[in-house]
C-alpha cells in the first residue's frame, strides 16, 4: 500500500497502474475506515484500468477452484449471448 516510511518500493496502486495484474481479489475483511478507504482504491483502481476483479468471496473460491482444477482445453470463451 501506499506507505510513506517506504517510497522506494513499489506500492499496489501504482502497480495496478502499470498493470501488474491480471487480476485482483479484494475482499473487505474489516470495516475499519482504512480498510474500506483502501479497498475501495484498489477497486476503483481495477475498473479503471480494465483489470478483471472479484469481490466476492464465494465467487473467488469457486474460480479458484476451477482455475485450479480444469485444464486450458476444458475452458471456452463464450459471449453473453450463448448463456442461458
Amino acid at each position: 500500500w501506499p506507505d510513506e516510511d517506504h517510497k522506494d518500493l513499489p506500492n499496489v496502486m501504482q502497480m495496478i497502474a502499470d498493470h501488474k495484474f491480471d487480476l485482483i481479489v479484494n475482499i473487505p475483511k474489516n470495516h475499519t475506515k482504512r480498510e474500506l478507504t483502501n479497498g475501495y482504491r484498489i477497486r476503483r483502481g481495477a475498473i479503471d484500468h480494465n483489470i478483471p476483479l472479484i469481490t466476492n468471496a464465494r465467487l473467488a473460491s469457486a474460480f479458484i477452484e476451477a482455475f485450479c482444477t480444469l485444464s486450458q482445453d476444458q475452458l471456452q470463451i463464450k459471449s453473453w449471448q450463448e448463456y442461458e
